[in-house]
């Protein structure tokens, strides 16, 4: 069993839920379907992409350290980034928050993170909820909807092997696997003290970066919650990753308790963007992206066959 089923997470039941959804609600006239990054239907002659996602569990650590502000630039950018991840620039967003009670600094924090995200990602936010509900929600919950617009998708259906793989550096754990992170602080295994900064900094949005490259690519893929098998999500090829090392946090949870190949199926190791790129433009993808003073790792490629492996810093082989 593995440690995030422990904390009440258990991702082979979650994926048999996205499942069952997508092919209960499902529609023929999606032109990209349940379960990828973003739906998408065709309006007019423009493409509109439309995703909803939340902070989840870091919230109650936001509580417990006083960093709230994070949280709200995390909402932001879990959508827009995956907005991006269908070729679609992301242009609206309405925001749900839910209290547990009258929160006064939790309102104005995560306002203010709200809107630092949505000026970074250049949407803007149209209208949203805010709601108390004492009985329902322990401390606060928060999460958005964004709609993007494109002329053209990027979904993946032209990736091929021998194409390039390459990754944008995250910003740390993001907003992923914080039920897992939780349990290791709960059962003093984890100091949240030495680690709050680097456990609450805000998702990396990537909006500009990607749009900056996008008619040189293949596919993006957001790496959140399932970590590097969010790749199936763009092709059914093998492909095959050389991961950079990460960031010390990933390390000081592994050492809490969390098994080596346990850590590459749960958080993004210091990879929250992964690019597919045909290898003629990967210089050029490089080039682009490092003029914005990205950091970009060559990871590997995409390869025949159908499975993900990954090679860690340790030398250790991670099959998914």
């Amino acid at each position: 069993m593995s440690e995030y089923s422990k904390s009440g997470v258990n991702l082979d039941k979650l994926k048999q839920y996205h499942n069952f959804i997508a092919n209960y609600l499902g529609s023929s006239r999606l032109e990209v379907g349940i379960g990828h990054y973003a739906g998408v239907i065709k309006f007019d002659d423009k493409y509109l992409a439309m995703h909803v996602d939340g902070v989840g569990t870091k919230t109650l650590l936001a509580l417990k350290t006083g960093i709230i502000e994070p949280t709200g630039v995390d909402c932001i950018a879990m959508n827009v980034n995956d907005i991006v991840c269908v070729g679609a620039r992301p242009i609206a967003i309405v925001d749900y928050l839910a209290l547990e009670g009258e929160m006064d600094d939790v309102i104005q924090k995560v306002m203010k993170g709200l809107k630092a995200g949505a000026e970074e990602a250049e949407v803007n936010i149209i209208g949203g909820e805010t709601a108390i509900m004492p009985g329902v929600i322990k401390g606060y919950d928060l999460s958005c909807s964004a709609i993007g617009i494109a002329d053209a998708l990027k979904t993946g259906e032209d990736v091929r092997p021998g194409d390039v793989v390459l990754g944008l550096a995250s910003n740390g754990v993001h907003s992923n696997g914080y039920s897992l992170i939780r349990k290791l602080i709960d059962e003093g295994k984890l100091r949240l003290d030495d680690w709050a900064e680097e456990l609450m900094k805000p998702t990396k949005i990537y909006v500009k970066s990607v749009l900056s490259v996008k008619d040189k690519i293949k596919a993006v893929a957001h790496i959140t919650g399932g970590s590097f098998s969010k790749l199936r999500r763009i092709t059914k090829f093998g492909i095959s990753l050389k991961m950079p090392e990460p960031l010390d946090i990933f390390k000081a949870i592994e050492s809490a308790g969390v098994s080596h190949e346990e850590m590459y199926k749960v958080f993004n190791m210091g990879v929250g963007m992964v690019i597919f790129v045909d290898k003629k433009l990967k210089d050029d993808v490089i080039d682009t992206l490092a003029k914005r003073n990205d950091v970009v790792y060559e990871l590997g490629v995409v390869t025949e066959g159908n499975g993900i492996k990954i090679s860690t810093y340790k030398n250790s082989i991670v099959y998914l």
